[in-house]
C-alpha cells in the first residue's frame, strides 16, 4: 500500500498541472473568439493546440527551473532573491521561446502578426509566468505554514501528555500516603482485612505501573481498576463516600485515557467535604458518547497542594485524541466533568 503513495501525489499532481494548463486554453480561445470572430474553426482548433502544447512546454519549464533553484538556491537563503531570480529566469527562458515560436509559425498564420499581437503574447506569457511562479511560492509558503501548525500541535500534545504525567505521579504519591496510613490502622484491628486491603493496593499500582504509558485504554479496563481503588477509598471514609457506577456493557468497549477516572474521583474528594454529615456521591454514567463523572457540591474552604491545573490539562490532552471537548459543568448543587468517549 505505500509504494502507491507516491504515485498517486504524482497523479494529483498531474490533475492540477493539466486542469490548469486546459484551463489556460480554454480561456484564451474564448478570448479569442470574442476578438477574433473571424476566424474558422480550423484556424481555432489550430491555434487552440499550439496553446495547450507551448502552456505546457512552458509551465514544465517552469517546474523545472524551480526545481533546480530548490536545489541550489532554496527559499530558506533568501525569499526576496530567489522569487526576483526565479521570475527573471523563467521570463527569459520564455520570451526565448515565444520569439523562437513567432519566428517558425509567422508564415503558418494567414495574417499578417503585427508588433500589437506580438506585445499580446508577450503579455499573456509574462502574466502566466508570473501566476505559475506565484502559485509556486504560495504551494511553498503554505506547505511550511502546515509544517509549522504540525509542529505546535505535537508540541502541543507533548506539553499535554507530560503536565498529566505530572499529574499522575504527583497524586500517586499523595494516595500511597494516605493509603500506608490507612493500612497501618487496619493491621491492629483486622489482619484478613489488612491482607485484602493490601492485595487491592498492589493491584491498584500494578494497572498504573502497565499503563501509565500507554495512550488509550478500554472502559472496561478502566473501570475494573477503579474497583479496587474505589474499595481502598471505602475502607478510608466508609459511607461517608459514595461511588455510583452505572455504564451499559455496550459502552465499555469505548475507550479514555488511563487513570483518568482515578484523577477525577480524587479531584472530587480533595476539593469537597466528605464526612458522615456531609457524604460526598461521585455517580458515573454514559450519555452522548461521553462518560460524566457528577458529584455533589460541598467546597472545602481550604485545599492543600492545588495548582487548578489538573483539569486544564486533561481537557488539552483530550483535545488531540477527539473531536468533542472535555466540558466542565457547574452549579451550586453539582459539579460534573463530561469526558469524551474515544
Amino acid at each position: 500500500m505505500e509504494m502507491n503513495y507516491p504515485l498517486i501525489r504524482l497523479i494529483n499532481k498531474l490533475n492540477i498541472k493539466y486542469v490548469g494548463i486546459l484551463l489556460l486554453a480554454t480561456i484564451s480561445l474564448t478570448a479569442r473568439l470574442i476578438l477574433f470572430p473571424e476566424f474558422g474553426w480550423q484556424l481555432q482548433l489550430t491555434i487552440f493546440i499550439i496553446s495547450v502544447i507551448s502552456i505546457t512546454i512552458i509551465w514544465t519549464m517552469l517546474e523545472f527551473i524551480d526545481s533546480v533553484l530548490n536545489r541550489y538556491m532554496p527559499y530558506k537563503q533568501g525569499v526576496v532573491r530567489r522569487i526576483i531570480l526565479q521570475v527573471c529566469i523563467g521570463l527569459v527562458c520564455m520570451y526565448i521561446y515565444i520569439s523562437l515560436l513567432l519566428f517558425f509559425l509567422i508564415d503558418f498564420f494567414p495574417f499578417s502578426i503585427d508588433k500589437i499581437l506580438q506585445t499580446l503574447a508577450y503579455v499573456i506569457v509574462t502574466l502566466l509566468i508570473l501566476a505559475v511562479n506565484g502559485g509556486s511560492v504560495g504551494a511553498y509558503f503554505f506547505q511550511e505554514w502546515k509544517k509549522v501548525i504540525i509542529k505546535n500541535e505535537r508540541l502541543q500534545k507533548e506539553r499535554a501528555l507530560v503536565q498529566f504525567d505530572n499529574l499522575k505521579n504527583q497524586l500517586n504519591p499523595h494516595f500511597l500516603f494516605n493509603s500506608l496510613t490507612s493500612l497501618n490502622s487496619l493491621i491492629f484491628e483486622n489482619q484478613q482485612l489488612a491482607s485484602d486491603f493490601l492485595q487491592q493496593l498492589s493491584k491498584v499500582f500494578r494497572y498504573v505501573l502497565q499503563n501509565k504509558d500507554k495512550e488509550l485504554v478500554s472502559l472496561e479496563t478502566e473501570l475494573t481498576f477503579i474497583e479496587n481503588y474505589v474499595s481502598l477509598l471505602q475502607t478510608r471514609f466508609h459511607e461517608s463516600l459514595r461511588i455510583l457506577i452505572n455504564i451499559p456493557p455496550n459502552d465499555r468497549s469505548q475507550q479514555i485515557v488511563p487513570v483518568t477516572l482515578q484523577i477525577l474521583i480524587e479531584n472530587a474528594i480533595k476539593h469537597n467535604i466528605v464526612n458522615e454529615q456531609n457524604p460526598l456521591t461521585i455517580h458515573m454514567f454514559t450519555a452522548d458518547s461521553y462518560l460524566h463523572i457528577k458529584n455533589n457540591l460541598q467546597r472545602k474552604s481550604i485545599i492543600e497542594t492545588s495548582n487548578k491545573l489538573g483539569l486544564e490539562n486533561m481537557k488539552t490532552l483530550y483535545s488531540f485524541l477527539s473531536k468533542n471537548q472535555v466540558e466542565i459543568l457547574e452549579n451550586e448543587l453539582f459539579f460534573e466533568v463530561k469526558i469524551p468517549l474515544l
